[in-house]
């Protein structure tokens, strides 16, 4: 499983050089979060997938079923209920524009795990916008937890001073933010970040 941007987009984002083991263990660890969170946002894997076997349920009598994975690539295998199903306009399903599988002469037939599709999904290079968001995530986890080490990992400092050496804390005024929880606390996923992986993510058939 490929993360969706690499430390060197990290470094070059952030306009710093990422050395040391301890750092490249952490910027590692802030991108697979990062990643990770995208695909629960997008309820999509993304990265390309082939031939892989799904198994689908039909709840009402329907024309289209909706393949959850997209963009879809290709298709290998259709079977519905135990039987093998051919490709074609004048044979039993095509697949159609935004995965769907259409159905020919007659509605997919109703039942539990009744249709298993093999099928090829996902993209072969990782969207330049999806790498962009995992960039910037990355960026500000590995951030907050350079900050947190900086500052002994205790919350809220919102600045020090050198003579006469003193801290001073934020209030958290305004809801739960790092004033209580801590660098931590911070966003993994921006609301305008959200808007750009909208495009990618999957809301059900």
């Amino acid at each position: 499983m490929a993360n969706f941007c690499t430390i060197s987009d990290v470094e070059e984002f952030l306009q710093v050089e990422i050395t040391g083991d301890d750092k490249i263990a952490s910027c590692n660890r802030a991108i697979t979060e990062a990643t990770a969170a995208i695909r629960n946002y997008c309820h999509q894997y993304i990265e390309l997938v082939e031939d892989e076997e799904i198994t689908l349920d039909v709840w009402v009598p329907r024309w289209n079923i909706v393949l959850p994975e997209m963009p879809v690539v290709s298709v290998a295998t259709v079977a519905e209920d135990g039987e093998t199903l051919t490709e074609g306009s004048d044979e039993d399903y095509v697949l159609a524009q935004h995965g769907l599988l259409v159905r020919r002469g007659q509605r997919w037939v109703v039942g539990p795990q009744i249709v298993v599709v093999t099928y090829t999904h996902g993209y072969a290079e990782i969207p330049d916008d999806v790498c962009g968001v995992c960039t910037r995530a990355a960026a500000r986890t590995y951030q907050a937890g350079l900050r947190s080490a900086e500052d002994g990992a205790v919350p809220g400092v919102a600045g020090k001073s050198l003579g006469d050496f003193s801290v001073s804390y934020s209030s958290g005024a305004g809801g739960v933010g790092e004033g209580v929880m801590g660098v931590s606390g911070s966003r993994m996923l921006l609301l305008s970040e959200k808007d750009i992986l909208d495009r990618y993510r999957y809301r059900g058939p």
